[in-house]
C-alpha cells in the first residue's frame, strides 16, 4: 500500500497596480464564465467592444455583430449544448472555473472598498464566497 503525503500549499506573492489588478480580475471573470459556458460574454471583452464600436457608424456594423452573435451561438451549442442565455453554475463548474471565480471576487472586493471606502450595496462590496477547494486568496493595499 502507498501513502500519499498531504501535498504543502505554496504560496506566492505579486505586487500590481490597481490597473494591473483590475485587468486580472476581467480576464479571470471572463475565463470563468467562458469555462461556464457564457460564451456571450466574449463580446463584452474591451477590445471587441472597442472593434465593433468602430464599425457603429457604418453599414457593417449590425451585420457584424449580428454574425458574431450567431457564431458564438453555433460554437456555444455544438461545444456544450447549451441554449442562448443558458449555462452551467460555479456551483457545479470545473475546478480551475470556480478557482478563477474566486480570484476575481478576491480582487473586485478589494477594489471596491479602496475605491469607496464608505462601501456600498453593489455586490463588489460582499465579501468573496469561497467556490474552489483553493483557500480564497489574500490581498491587501500597500
Amino acid at each position: 500500500m502507498v501513502v500519499q503525503k498531504k501535498s504543502e500549499v505554496i504560496m506566492y506573492k505579486l505586487t500590481l497596480t490597481k490597473e494591473q489588478a483590475a485587468v486580472i480580475a476581467q480576464a479571470l471573470d471572463l475565463f470563468s464564465r467562458i469555462g461556464c459556458g457564457q460564451f456571450e460574454e466574449i463580446l463584452r471583452h474591451p477590445t471587441i467592444v472597442k472593434k465593433l464600436y468602430k464599425l457603429i457608424d457604418s453599414d457593417k456594423y449590425l451585420k457584424s455583430r449580428e454574425e458574431a452573435q450567431y457564431g458564438i451561438r453555433v460554437a456555444k451549442k455544438v461545444i456544450t449544448g447549451f441554449e442562448p442565455n443558458s449555462s452551467e453554475s460555479i456551483v457545479v463548474a470545473d475546478e480551475p472555473n470556480r478557482i478563477a471565480y474566486d480570484i476575481f471576487q478576491v480582487i473586485r472586493n478589494r477594489i471596491a472598498w479602496d475605491e469607496k471606502p464608505a462601501g456600498g450595496m453593489e455586490v463588489d462590496f460582499t465579501d468573496p464566497t469561497k467556490w474552489s477547494e483553493q483557500p480564497l486568496p489574500q490581498i491587501e493595499q500597500e
